[in-house]
């Protein structure tokens, strides 16, 4: 279960840098890309891949662009991040679920 959510976190942030990037030096190619980020071309590509579907990036002859989809999403991405980490900080750890003897 938490290898999954692992996985899927770290391909957020690789989505979501990877998104910074294209907002700050677009149109930009997969090469400059994965240069700057010193990540391989297959991870900068899936990264891509993923914000195109989400509508984020679109691609060019130039390279990746964005989208007008991204002000509103960048506008309300504090706001999401700070609800996740509320609800993970409300998680039950070992220390808040009582034991069978505290019951």
């Amino acid at each position: 279960m938490f290898d999954t959510l692992h996985s899927e976190l770290e391909l957020i942030e690789r989505a979501l840098g990877t998104l910074l990037l294209v907002s700050e030096h677009g149109p930009i190619g997969i090469r400059r890309l994965s240069r700057i980020t010193e990540r391989e071309h297959h991870e900068i590509r899936a990264a891509l891949k993923l914000l195109e579907e989400e509508g984020y990036v679109e691609s060019t002859p130039d390279g990746a662009t964005i989208t007008p989809e991204v002000q509103t999403f960048l506008a309300g991405l504090d706001d999401d991040i700070d609800d996740m980490t509320a609800r993970i900080d409300a998680l039950p750890t070992r220390s808040t679920v009582p034991t069978r003897a505290e019951r």
